[in-house]
């Protein structure tokens, strides 16, 4: 019973990460790598925190169960279409890894000068119609959808929303979602 003790008093204690507090999003690490499959999860924090009206949600998108595939047999040919049902699907895919596989011989071969493209989604929900926001309410539904777009667009592109409106529109922005504004409130990347 002694030895576990020991071996756990000689071990070094591991620095402990600093906790963060619950709703407010970690600051900015421009100079770190970043983790895309965890935008989406980045996304959500974002939206609890800086979408004062709760209007925006995560959507999912699915892909449908049908496909059209066009394709050219050569350069000259005229194009031609198919529909694709889930077993084509699953073997067009599988094609493509294949594919992908031997040009880089197994992964031994880096791909340089890809693109890599990731669709993130949400649905921005109103309440009223514009035309009810606007008469009723005197809100001005635009600024909202601003928002909306400023928090997705800060989160994707991993920098502040500052940094991505125009030095003219800041003083309006700023005034219509101050809460863009507040520097502890907008980082993305987790620690």
């Amino acid at each position: 019973q002694q030895q576990p003790q020991q071996q756990q008093q000689q071990q070094p204690q591991q620095p402990q990460q600093p906790q963060q507090q619950e709703g407010v999003a970690p600051k900015w690490k421009e100079d770190e790598p970043r983790d895309f499959t965890k935008v989406p999860q980045e996304m959500n924090n974002r939206f609890e925190v800086l979408d004062v009206d709760h209007a925006l949600r995560p959507t999912i998108i699915s892909p449908g169960k049908v496909w059209t595939k066009r394709t050219q047999k050569s350069l000259l040919a005229k194009p031609t279409e198919s529909i694709l049902g889930s077993d084509e699907i699953k073997d067009e895919k599988d094609s493509a890894f294949d594919l992908l596989d031997a040009l880089t011989k197994s992964g031994a071969l880096p791909i340089e000068h890809a693109a890599l493209h990731i669709v993130v989604a949400a649905t921005h929900c109103f309440d009223k119609t514009v035309l009810e926001a606007a008469v009723q309410d005197n809100v001005n539904p635009i600024e909202k959808v601003e928002r909306s777009t400023l928090i997705m667009a800060s989160t994707v592109h991993a920098l502040p929303p500052v940094r991505l409106i125009r030095e003219a529109q800041q003083a309006r922005v700023k005034a219509a979602s101050p809460a863009l504004f507040i520097e502890d409130t907008v980082g993305v990347h987790q620690q």
